[in-house]
């Protein structure tokens, strides 16, 4: 029997980049179902088996989702968590700290000091270096089990924290987490590596649920 694709919901705030990455073609054979952080109901995600939380949602329109969001994670779904959403107010076991974004590094010259670690894991082969290594807003402490997949140093050479991770030891499902921002990037067409990232990260959510 053939699996039936995964069903996907993408939350949002109705941004102007996050309605140009919903209208983009390139996601069609996705079948993503928007749901509006205004004006739907945490019972559109009840079936969800991949939840994505599209980034720069105001705090006060995410928080009464995360109730519904983790109960998808709680139920084996797939959850994934884009960045500038403020995540440890409304997602437990996570802390997210501020740091100063580099725009233009790769044209600078400057070291970036993005750095990719935990490349055995399953999930690594999903994502190009130039899928993980373009923009971030802050840095991450994921919770135990967690494996981070690209950490920011500091100038001394330390790690900072992640800049994404994946958690399938805190719940039954799959939770990805990152500071980074796809959705505004790709919807509002600058930025190298958005997209891959977006689209690798659907893709990730969509086979691994298969």
């Amino acid at each position: 029997m053939t699996p039936r694709p995964p069903r996907m919901a993408m939350l949002h705030c109705g941004s102007h980049a996050q309605l140009a990455t919903l209208a983009d073609p390139a996601l069609e054979p996705y079948g993503i179902r928007p749901v509006h952080a205004r004006t739907g109901s945490p019972t559109d995600l009840d079936d969800a088996d991949v939840v994505v939380v599209a980034d720069r949602i105001r705090t006060d329109l995410l928080t009464p989702w995360a109730r519904a969001i983790r109960a998808r994670a709680e139920a084996g779904a797939t959850v994934v968590i884009l960045g500038e959403n403020s995540v440890d107010t409304w997602w437990p076991g996570v802390r997210e700290q501020v740091r100063p974004t580099i725009f233009w590094w790769w044209r600078t010259g400057e070291d970036s000091r993005i750095r990719r670690t935990a490349t055995d894991h399953p999930a690594a082969a999903w994502f190009a270096d130039k899928a993980l290594a373009w923009h971030y807003h802050g840095v991450l402490d994921p919770p135990e089990g967690a494996a981070s997949l690209v950490d920011l140093h500091t100038p001394e050479g330390e790690v900072d924290g992640s800049l994404l991770y994946i958690d399938e030891a805190s719940t039954p499902g799959r939770v990805l987490v990152t500071t980074m921002d796809p959705v505004y990037h790709h919807g509002s067409g600058f930025m190298p590596g958005a997209t891959q990232l977006l689209y690798s990260a659907l893709r990730w959510a969509s086979e691994g649920h298969r």
